[in-house]
C-alpha cells in the first residue's frame, strides 16, 4: 500500500499487526494504540474544531499520550507544534503566537497561564466513539509538523517537515530490516519533540513493526532496571549517553584487573571465532551485553557526532551500530553509518536513507567540505522565511552548515560546525570534534569543548574538559602531552582550563561551547597556569 500521509501509514501497519503488543510498559496492541488515535482524533474535531492547517501544540514527557495525540492531529491534516519542555512558558509563548497555535496538549505540570491558545491536559481519557472518525484528506506535501530550530525568542527559523518527508522516512527506515526485525523492542527515553524522538521512537518502530519501551524518566538507574527487566534490542541514544556507558565500562573493566586482557581478546576477536574459540570472545563481552540487558541488538546514535573511537569500541564488543548523521530541516538521517550483513551476504557500510544524496561541497586537500543534502527527507524550507532560505538551499541542494569528509567505506565524519572550526593565524585549519574525540580518549576527561581563542594576539585551540573529581591541572597537562603525540603538532592544545561540573549542553547533550567560552571568561573554570 501506497500511503498518501502518515495516518494512513499508521493505519496500515495498524490492520496489519493489530493483535501484536506495541506500548510494551502498558500492554497495549497496535489495535489499542489506532483506537486511542482516533478517539483523540474525534475530540480534536468536535471538542476544538480543528480542521486542516490549524497548528496544534504538544508539552509532554515520554507517555503513550504524546504518539496518540500526534497522530491524531496529523490526522486532521492539522500541523502537530513540538514544544521543548527545557524550555520557559516565555519562549513557548513566543512559539504559539509565532506559528497561530489553536490548541495545546500538555501534561498538567507544563500548564502556562495566559498562553495565546487554549490548554487541554494531554492525559485526559477520552471517551469519545472512534466510530465518528473521519480523516482529513492530507497529501503528501502537507506540512505535518513544526519545529523550531536552535532559539525561540526574537525570530528563530521553524522548519516545517511534510507528510512526504515522514513518509519517506518509512521508506527509508525498510533498508534496514535486515538487521531490525519485526517484534524488536525499542528502547524509548529519548524526548520525543526532538527530531531524533520523532524518528526512532515514534515513526520507525510502527514502520518496522516493532514495540516500544517509554520511559519518561531521565535517570540512568531507571535505565538499568529496564534493561534488566524488559531486555530491548534496540536503544537509541545520544553519542553522550553512549560515552558515559563506555567509562563506566571501562572502569569496571580496569577495577577487576580485566581491562587489558579484555582489549586484547577483542582485537583478536576474528581470528579466535575463525579458530573456533569464539566462546573467548563471548565470555569477555558478556558483562558489557548484560549490562543493556543481554538481549540488544542494534544500538543507535544520533543527535550529535559519536566520536569514531567509541562506535567502533561498541562494534567490537559485539553490537551493530548506527551512527547517525542529520539534522531537524533533513527529517533525521540524512546518512547512516551502520555497518552490517546484508540479507545477500555483503557488508553494508553507510549512507543515506533511499531517495536522498549527500555530497562534501569543495574539499579541501584532505577531503574535508561542507555537508550538503538533497532528496526526498529535505524540508521545503523554512516557515516564512525568504532569507533563510536562500542562504540554506543551492541549486536543490540543503547547506548544512556542518564540516566533515567521507572515508573509504563512504561513512560521514562530522568534524564540527562551519563556524566552530579553528583557523589559525598560519591559514591551517583545527576541526574541535577530532580533538574532542582524541581527549575523550583518556579515561580521567568526561567531557570536552575545544574551540577558538586568542592569546597574547595569537588564535589558539583552547580547551575545557569535564573532569574527575580529583584530577588535577597537573595530570590533565601530562595526559594532554601524551595524547598530542598522536596529531600533528600545530593542532596541539597546550591552553585549557578543568572542571568537576558539567558542562552546560543542549536537550540532545551536544555541549555549548559558545556558552563554556562565556563562562570561562567568567572565570568559572580552573586554568592551567602558562
Amino acid at each position: 500500500m501506497i500511503a498518501k500521509n502518515i495516518y494512513e501509514m499508521l493505519q496500515d501497519v495498524c490492520s496489519r499487526n493489530k493483535d501484536c503488543i506495541f506500548f510494551v510498559r502498558q500492554n497495549e496492541t497496535y489495535a489499542d494504540l489506532l483506537k486511542k488515535v482516533k478517539q483523540r482524533a474525534v475530540l480534536l474535531a468536535k471538542r476544538f474544531k480543528i480542521k486542516k492547517g490549524d497548528t496544534v501544540a504538544i508539552l509532554s514527557g515520554n507517555t503513550p499520550d504524546f504518539l496518540r495525540t500526534y497522530f491524531a492531529i496529523l490526522s486532521q491534516g492539522a500541523k502537530a507544534l513540538m514544544l521543548d519542555t527545557g524550555l520557559q512558558p516565555s519562549e513557548h509563548i513566543n512559539m504559539m503566537k509565532r506559528t497561530n497555535c489553536k490548541l495545546t496538549l500538555a501534561q498538567k505540570h507544563y500548564f502556562i497561564e495566559d498562553a495565546p491558545s487554549k490548554m487541554f491536559d494531554i492525559e485526559n481519557i477520552d471517551d469519545t466513539d472512534e466510530n465518528e472518525f473521519v480523516m482529513a484528506e492530507t497529501e503528501r506535501n502537507d506540512i505535518a509538523q513544526l519545529s523550531f530550530t536552535s532559539g525561540s525568542t526574537g525570530n528563530p527559523k521553524v522548519v516545517g517537515l511534510t507528510h512526504d518527508n515522514l513518509l519517506s522516512l518509512c521508506d527509508g527506515a525498510q533498508f534496514y530490516k535486515d538487521v531490525i526485525l519485526p517484534g524488536y523492542t525499542f528502547y524509548g527515553f529519548l524526548p520525543l519533540y526532538h527530531i531524533y524522538g520523532v524518528v526512532i521512537n515514534i515513526i520507525t518502530p510502527i514502520t518496522l513493526q516493532g514495540k516500544l519501551l517509554l520511559q519518561p524518566v531521565l535517570k540512568p538507574q531507571e535505565f538499568i532496571k529496564d534493561f534488566k527487566q524488559y531486555k530491548p534490542e534496540v536503544i537509541p541514544a545520544v553519542p553522550r549517553i553512549w560515552e558515559v556507558f563506555y567509562k563506566k565500562i571501562v572502569d569496571s573493566a580496569k577495577e577487576k584487573h580485566v581491562w587489558t586482557i579484555m582489549r586484547i581478546i577483542v582485537s583478536m576477536r576474528k581470528i579466535l571465532r575463525a579458530i573456533g574459540l569464539g566462546s573467548i570472545v563471548n565470555k569477555v563481552t558478556k558483562p558489557v551485553h548484560d549490562a543493556f540487558g543481554g538481549n540488544t541488538k542494534v544500538l543507535v546514535s544520533a543527535g550529535a557526532t559519536l566520536k569514531p573511537s567509541i562506535r567502533k569500541f561498541y562494534e567490537k564488543m559485539g553490537f551493530v551500530v548506527g551512527d547517525c548523521y542529520g539534522l531537524t530541516e533533513t527529517t533525521g538521517p540524512a546518512n547512516f553509518n551502520f555497518a552490517f550483513r546484508r540479507a545477500n551476504g555483503s557488508m553494508y557500510y553507510a549512507g543515506p536513507l533511499l531517495g536522498n544524496e549527500i555530497q562534501i561541497h569543495n574539499p579541501d586537500k584532505h577531503g574535508v567540505g561542507e555537508i550538503w543534502v538533497r532528496g526526498n527527507m529535505v524540508m521545503p524550507g523554512y516557515i516564512e522565511n525568504d532569507e533563510a532560505n536562500a542562504e540554506a538551499f543551492e541549486n536543490g541542494w540543503f547547506k548544512t552548515g556542518d564540516i566533515g569528509c567521507l572515508d573509504k567505506y563512504g561513512r560521514l565524519q562530522v568534524k564540527g560546525r562551519m563556524k566552530q572550526v579553528i583557523v589559525l593565524d598560519s591559514g591551517k585549519n583545527v576541526y574541535p570534534d577530532e580533538l574532542e574525540d582524541l581527549y575523550l580518549q583518556n579515561d580521567e576527561i568526561l567531557n570536552a569543548a575545544v574551540f577558538e581563542y586568542v592569546i597574547k594576539d595569537k588564535v589558539v585551540p583552547f580547551a575545557v574538559f569535564q573532569v574527575k573529581p580529583g584530577v588535577t591541572v597537573a595530570q590533565v597537562a601530562l595526559l594532554l602531552k601524551k595524547s598530542n603525540l598522536a596529531i600533528a603538532q600545530y593542532k596541539w592544545v597546550k591552553h585549557f582550563a578543568i572542571t568537576e561540573e558539567e558542562l552546560p549542553s543542549t536537550s540532545a547533550k551536544k555541549v555549548k561551547h559558545f556558552a563554556v567560552r562565556d563562562m570561562l571568561d567568567q572565570g568559572a573554570f580552573t586554568r592551567a597556569e602558562q
